[in-house]
């Protein structure tokens, strides 16, 4: 399947790789936007956000597939005074209007990012794409509705696609401190953190989007995504360290003065922004682990790029852009 995608969250980094990967697959690609920076080649579509109907309309119009990355992230410091409303009026409701709008175009196919945040948080093993769901927070239980939304029936046939941690080119948040922290040669004090995380490289994501598009059978299917195995927050580290090419400085920290500190965060972070709280400490040291081979058996279609040329491409940016 080919011909015109519209694609929603396209000025994000990880639509930069969604867009880029459809291109080389030969889709023409348009990007909804409110006037931010699309990725080269992509065509704007003009919409003043997922509660524009009239501009959601008029991108979809002619199109023969939509992504949908667009959402409301989850965040640490939520200052909304409902959070699961704020989650639900976006992600939710946005999403079904979109689907809405894409239906009565006659668009053929619709891929949802959605998070194994709709799943839950931890893991003891890795899930598997039939684990019953137990999202724990606002966002998890947003992006599980939504979901549901797009494999309701009432728009195009859909495709979830649920996302561990993604980085890539232009990532932030966590990542983006693992990189400052190898780079500038500091101490980590997660040496003896014993976990299993799963990621996904932009680049996987792309050809994931791409994949399920152009596989009948992956329509109203949900899928994990991954790079396949999961790592340890130290390997990972490690694995940083060598796309930097720098030693990493991990400390064998004992978990329990990793939660202490998580504790006294959650102090300061009642007056400032304070990035190490409980909430983060748990991250750190608990397991996110999926199991990601259902979509290449479904669709003939292994992830391409491996944990270590993905973190080559995102040192690759990382140094030009934080010289």
């Amino acid at each position: 399947m080919s011909g015109t995608v519209l694609v929603t969250g396209a000025t994000g980094f990880l639509g930069g790789y969604v867009c880029r990967t459809l291109a080389e697959q030969g889709w023409r690609v348009r990007g909804l936007t409110r006037g931010g920076a699309l990725p080269p080649g992509v065509e704007a579509a003009p919409a003043d956000g997922l509660e524009d109907e009239a501009g959601l309309a008029r991108a979809v119009a002619g199109a023969d597939a939509v992504v949908h990355l667009a959402a409301r992230v989850h965040v640490m410091r939520d200052a909304a005074s409902d959070p699961l409303a704020e989650f639900r009026r976006v992600n939710v409701e946005g999403t079904r209007r979109l689907a809405r709008a894409a239906g009565e175009a006659g668009v053929r196919r619709l891929v949802l990012a959605s998070s194994v945040k709709a799943v839950g948080e931890r893991t003891d093993a890795a899930w598997t794409d039939d684990v019953a769901p137990a999202p724990a927070d606002p966002y998890g239980v947003s992006k599980l509705e939504a979901e549901e939304a797009v494999l309701s029936g009432e728009g195009p046939d859909a495709t979830v696609l649920r996302l561990p941690l993604c980085y890539g080119a232009g990532v932030r948040a966590n990542l983006l401190r693992l990189f400052h922290l190898v780079a500038r040669g500091r101490p980590i004090p997660l040496g003896g953190v014993r976990n299993r995380r799963s990621l996904a490289y932009g680049g996987n994501v792309g050809a994931a989007v791409a994949t399920v598009l152009r596989t009948p059978g992956a329509a109203g299917e949900r899928f994990f995504v991954s790079d396949g195995p999961a790592v340890s927050t130290p390997e990972l580290v490690r694995a940083i360290g060598r796309a930097l090419g720098r030693e990493p400085r991990l400390v064998p920290l004992p978990q329990g003065l990793l939660r202490a500190a998580g504790r006294g965060g959650d102090l300061l972070a009642r007056a400032i922004p304070f990035p190490l709280t409980t909430a983060a400490v748990d991250r750190l040291l608990g397991s996110l682990e999926v199991d990601s081979s259902r979509l290449a058996r479904v669709t003939g279609q292994p992830p391409p790029f491996s944990l270590e040329q993905g973190l080559a491409d995102t040192a690759r940016w990382y140094r030009e852009a934080h010289p």
